[in-house]
């Protein structure tokens, strides 16, 4: 017996379904669409080529611009000292809007160095809006930060959460607090304030001498601004 005769005596509704059966197998099998999370993490690694990553340009190798631009950031801790920084993280959280929560789960356990920029821009902004000493009340906790520079702070720290957990957030979160500096004593010379000495604002066991604790630390730093009014 033929094949098509085979196939003529086999009922319609039974044909289209084996063949529908067939087609989803090799679909999924050969995974064409491999797994959207595989083409949304190319089209994020070319988005911010060059500033999360290195680069080739003209046969050469160029370094990923946020380490560099992050390092200039926090000598400067200025809006014009920082502002290529923040134009980056930008690029970065703009480009993860098209990134899906599952995508970018997958994404960030396969890179690390993805999660780390992460941290330690949330580690960053907070010190930037802190300055030199505690901020004077809730009024002062913003710093010199805009309305953009908080939006950027805020979806990274939605990701964040998102990607390792409350738990791991409000950790990195009490990591700040021990670095927050406190006010140098006036009878302290200028030439005698060595930033590797200077006082630190946290009141703790580890640091008697501070002079805020940590309920007051969270009010006047930029964690307990709320996200909700920028994102």
């Amino acid at each position: 017996m033929s094949l098509d005769q085979v196939l003529q005596k086999i009922p319609k509704p039974v044909l289209v379904g084996g063949v529908l059966v067939l087609t989803l197998a090799f679909f999924v099998f050969n995974d064409p669409l491999r797994d959207e999370c595989d083409i949304q993490t190319k089209i994020f690694e070319k988005n911010t080529s060059g500033i999360l990553k290195p680069e080739r340009k003209k046969g050469k190798t160029q370094f990923a611009k946020m380490t560099y631009w992050r390092d200039l950031c926090a000598q400067g801790n200025s809006v014009g000292a920082c502002e290529d920084y923040f134009t980056g993280l930008k690029t970065v959280t703009t480009e993860l809007k098209s990134f899906n929560e599952k995508c970018q789960l997958a994404y960030s356990q396969t890179d690390e160095e993805f999660v780390q920029h992460l941290s330690r821009a949330l580690q960053m902004i907070p010190l930037l809006a802190w300055g030199g000493k505690p901020p004077e009340g809730l009024s002062g906790r913003l710093g010199w930060l805009n309305e953009s520079n908080l939006k950027t702070f805020c979806a990274i720290k939605d990701t964040y959460i998102q990607l390792v957990g409350e738990e791991k957030y409000l950790e990195l979160r009490k990591k700040v607090y021990r670095q927050y500096p406190d006010a140098w004593p006036e009878k302290t010379p200028i030439d005698a304030r060595n930033p590797e000495s200077r006082p630190m604002a946290l009141k703790s066991e580890a640091n008697p001498t501070g002079t805020l604790m940590e309920a007051k630390i969270y009010e006047r730093s930029l964690f307990s601004m709320r996200c909700d009014l920028y994102m």
